[in-house]
């Protein structure tokens, strides 16, 4: 028990009680501030997401119906592309 106190003491510098409460509080308000910003960077993040896989869904879109409209000949190709378009 007296080893334990005593790497306590150490660990908190003999510093009072009263700056390590403050220390700790401190602490407190930067980890609350750390988790609020977080969140909206995660939040960003699935914005961000969202919004690229709209586009990316509208491209493929566009680019199937360009392939589609210059690969009128070939049933083939169209076949093989409506497959891959189904697919995503």
């Amino acid at each position: 028990y007296q080893e334990e106190i005593q790497e306590l003491n150490e660990v908190a510098r003999h510093r009072p009680r009263s700056t390590l409460v403050m220390g700790i509080q401190q602490e407190n308000r930067q980890i609350r501030e750390l988790q609020q910003e977080n969140k909206e960077l995660r939040t960003s993040l699935e914005e961000h997401q969202s919004a690229l896989e709209l586009i990316m869904s509208k491209y493929r879109e566009q680019m199937f119906r360009l392939l589609m409209a210059s690969k009128k000949d070939d049933p083939s190709i169209i076949m093989k592309l409506k497959e891959q378009h189904s697919k995503v």
